[in-house]
């Protein structure tokens, strides 16, 4: 077991790949019918996440959290604007009555503000920090390793999110490209975030912001909740595809901002040399 554990502090992309992959692909392959199933697995998955982590850098992705909270969510509010545009059409809807409220749904609520708590934080330790960390740890002293980062991990959390049976099916595949487009654009964002701060925990609580709109309606409206899948976010012909255009011009707008305000005072030297 020592052998084992030193190899993969010794090689951290083959480390990074594997976490990555176990956290997929045991979120792919266990059905989650119930909200407290969700909650359930992503809480173990954090667990388990956190050691790849620790296994990559240390405790070093988990040391810097205390002083930069508040900066990471007041800059990752740019990144929510969109979904909480929709999670007031959807509190509207209910008001109305034109989404059906199931029984028993203030329990439903309460585990799905849990869950969304653990998988903003599984999605962030895996697909910011465990990517990032792996990739710039492998190879440090590439000159274009930030953009390489960006655009893997960018592209890994954007078909995480439509990877399913039929993504490419020909009435769900304008869906999964942009589903795919908005969400790795969204992922951008907070990457930049993490690059200024190093800052998992207000990365995490930003992401659950983001995610709790489509939480709320899926514990209130839905018989199941299978979070995420694809059958439920790629379908829907020309209004879902304006939903995700929607998503998409939100997303640029913050990632020019955050760019602009946030990623060129960032010293990537210095992330380089001491990360």
């Amino acid at each position: 077991m020592r052998k084992i554990i030193d190899f993969l502090k010794n090689h951290p992309v083959i480390t990074g790949t594997i976490g990555v992959a176990v956290g997929v692909a045991t979120i792919k392959a266990f059905p989650q019918n119930s909200m407290a199933t969700v909650m359930l697995l992503r809480i173990v998955l954090t667990m388990a996440m956190s050691m790849f982590v620790y296994l990559i850098s240390g405790r070093k992705s988990f040391e810097k959290c205390h002083t930069t909270t508040g900066y990471v969510v007041k800059w990752g509010i740019l990144t929510v604007i969109s979904e909480l545009l929709m999670f007031i059409g959807i509190i509207y809807m209910l008001i109305v009555g034109q989404l059906p409220i199931v029984a028993g749904w203030p329990l439903r609520v309460f585990l799905a503000v849990i869950a969304v708590i653990f998988v903003g934080l599984f999605e962030e330790v895996t697909f910011r920090a465990t990517i990032a960390d792996a990739l710039l740890y492998g190879f440090r002293n590439n000159k274009h390793i930030f953009i390489w980062i960006a655009i893997i991990s960018s592209f890994v959390f954007g078909v995480v999110h439509v990877l399913g049976p039929n993504m490419f099916a020909p009435e769900a595949i304008a869906g999964t490209i942009l589903k795919t487009i908005s969400v790795g654009l969204g992922g951008l964002c907070w990457l930049i975030l993490y690059w200024k701060t190093r800052n998992l925990w207000g990365l995490a609580l930003v992401h659950a912001l983001c995610d709790f709109g489509t939480f709320v309606q899926s514990a209130m409206c839905e018989g199941a909740a299978n979070i995420g899948g694809t059958e439920n976010y790629t379908r829907g012909g020309a209004a879902v595809s304006g939903i995700y255009i929607f998503q998409i011009v939100c997303s640029l707008v913050a990632v020019i901002i955050l760019w602009k305000k946030i990623g060129k005072t960032i010293d990537f030297e210095e992330i380089r040399r001491e990360w």
